[in-house]
């Protein structure tokens, strides 16, 4: 893929997103453990992670031979998102 598709790939799954509601259960084929998961959370964190990769394809951010400071650049723009959903929710 280019560089062009991919950012616009990224555009049309954060946008997909936004109207995705409900939970689903993940099971743990070893243990038979269930877990259910909340949707808005999950694609909160995908995307606050697809925008940080953005700033990466758009060269807005410095390559980093710190793997520190890419995570904590990647944990600040998943918050980001989360905060973002939730004023919205607090909005409705």
């Amino acid at each position: 893929m280019k560089r062009k598709e991919i950012i616009d790939l990224i555009d049309e799954v954060g946008a997909k997103t936004f109207v995705t509601c409900g939970s689903m259960k993940l099971l743990n084929k070893k243990s038979g453990a269930e877990v259910e998961v909340d949707m808005p959370a999950v694609f909160s964190v995908v995307r606050g992670t697809l925008a940080w990769v953005c700033t990466l394809l758009d060269g807005r951010a410095d390559a980093e031979k710190n793997t520190a400071k890419h995570l904590q650049d990647l944990l600040e723009y998943i918050g980001s998102s989360i905060a973002l959903d939730i004023s919205d929710d607090d909005e409705d």
